[in-house]
């Protein structure tokens, strides 16, 4: 008997079972996606995606995942920590190139966690979470130009190597802010010695603007057009440098289908929505690749891919004229989109793939937010929750394995870009406004479009009420858990808790 395990032993290192038992993870998330691009999830879509489809054919299709914001930033900060960003001092709207970094050292992070039970971790595309910019030295404040005051030789701090990646290769923020520049670990790729003017004009003012870039520092070589295909290769270049022995995560972050939306040549023309679909099909085709380079290296056996978005659709990178001029609804039937409260501006795509785990061809209805990928990632590894961290995060491990009941969140919050508070509870749905008037409470789960307003009919006075309370406790608790009591803080004033209870505001 001892003869015939080590001999089985031997069959199955050659045949490649050597690798670790740790499932590997990625995770893809589209920029500025909504539930009506991906044809898996709308019939009537003019977009056609049989990659994200294949995903969903092959995996979990979860049908009520939503971004704790309708906007960048605070959904990556989300992603990153398990925390709500507007427990920061960051309470509306997002950074830009050369914000300083947003995540501060004693925060843990997502891929720590990760770090911390053997795993390689990566991020590959788009950080938008901010980052230190060495200074040059005796420059002149009185100069308000950022790119003169920046040394872009030296290394930055704050970044994603700073906060539990072991590898970084991408942007600072969206490929509509300078600098345009490509970044590795903690340092510019490229010389930054370019002044860059918008060249992409259109006589359809609409069309202008999806094109839309600031002007700033660029890089020499740097083209936008090629960056969803830079992105694209280093990340197939990552797993294919993978040891088989050890498991890695690695997040992509593609630029795609947010501003500027410049699909590659090849792509122009392939769908039948302008350039905003044919910039999709062409996100696409990554996806296709990436998924090809995981199975040629035999990863597909073992790894949780999750594909996903940071917010809904955006009106400048699809305005809404363009929804009669091509029959295509970003949104599906939801109302809204970035940067608002609506469903439609938080709702998002999100399928889980893991080969022998997850049922193929599921779904799963229960309402999950992506600030849980901390705690998951912690329950996939069986380390317990730090005191203080992940404080708004909930392990969906469960729900991958098919066990609804044991999934713990019952409160979620979203906010807009303005930073005002929409809280949602079992099917009751409130957006909470300065303005009496513009408060909604809605029924989400019959009413998906957000067509009826109930806030103002007194019947459901004691939903508001309860809807407010869990509000208010999530926001000066310091946690959606337990209350942690903490630091009396700049991230800690609340303004809006005071109008937010006050139903005499007219």
């Amino acid at each position: 008997m001892r003869y015939l395990l080590f001999a089985l032993f031997g069959i199955f290192s050659l045949l490649g079972y050597s690798q670790s038992s740790k499932p590997n993870i990625v995770i893809i998330l589209a920029d500025d996606l909504g539930i009506g691009d991906v044809s898996a999830l709308n019939p009537d879509s003019k977009i056609s995606t049989p990659n994200i489809d294949k995903l969903y054919q092959e995996g979990m299709n979860f049908t009520d995942a939503h971004t704790p914001s309708s906007v960048c930033t605070p959904t990556r900060y989300g992603i990153m920590t398990g925390r709500y960003a507007w427990r920061t001092p960051l309470k509306k709207g997002v950074l830009n190139g050369y914000s300083n970094a947003l995540i501060a050292d004693s925060i843990d992070t997502s891929p720590k966690v990760l770090q911390r039970s053997g795993y390689s971790t990566a991020l590959i595309g788009k950080w938008h979470l901010g980052w230190n910019w060495a200074m040059k030295d005796n420059i002149d404040d009185s100069n308000s130009d950022i790119e003169n005051k920046v040394d872009f030789t030296k290394a930055f701090s704050g970044g994603p190597v700073d906060h539990g990646f072991d590898y970084f290769y991408g942007i600072s923020a969206s490929l509509d802010f300078p600098p345009y520049v490509f970044c590795e670990n903690n340092k510019t790729c490229c010389a930054v010695n370019a002044t860059f003017k918008p060249e992409h004009k259109d006589a359809d003012k609409l069309v202008a603007k999806q094109k839309m870039q600031r002007k700033g520092a660029q890089s020499e070589g740097f083209k936008a057009q090629n960056a969803l295909l830079n992105i694209t290769q280093h990340s197939i270049n990552y797993i294919k440098n993978q040891d088989q022995k050890k498991p890695f995560f690695l997040l992509v972050s593609f630029t795609s289908p947010h501003t500027p939306v410049l699909p590659r040549d090849t792509f122009l023309g392939t769908s039948k929505a302008g350039i905003y679909g044919d910039f999709i099909q062409e996100m696409d085709w990554s996806v296709g690749q990436i998924m090809k380079a995981l199975k040629q290296m035999g990863f597909d056996k073992n790894t949780l891919v999750i594909f996903t978005a940071d917010n809904g659709a955006s009106r400048i990178s699809f305005p809404i004229e363009f929804e009669e001029k091509y029959g295509h609804k970003p949104s599906r039937e939801l109302h809204g989109r970035k940067g608002t409260m609506h469903e439609g501006g938080h709702h998002i795509p999100f399928v889980a793939v893991w080969n022998g785990q997850i049922k193929p061809n599921s779904k799963c209805n229960t309402p999950i937010v992506l600030t849980d990928f901390y705690a998951t990632f912690a329950d996939m590894n069986h380390q317990k929750l730090k005191e203080n961290q992940g404080v708004d995060s909930y392990s969906f491990l469960s729900l991958l394995q098919g066990k609804k009941g044991e999934y713990m969140r019952k409160v979620s919050i979203y906010t807009s870009y303005g930073g005002y508070f929409s809280i949602r509870k079992d099917k009751w749905k409130m957006d909470m406004h300065p303005k009496l008037k513009k408060r909604k409470l809605y029924d989400i789960i019959a009413d998906r479009g957000e067509k009826h307003n109930l806030y103002l009919d007194d019947k459901y006075n004691s939903i508001r009420k309860d809807l407010l309370n869990d509000l208010t406790q999530t926001i000066l608790n310091g946690s959606s858990k337990t209350v942690q009591h903490p630091a009396l803080d700049s991230s800690n004033v609340w303004p809006q808790v005071f109008w937010m209870n006050d139903e005499f505001i007219k």
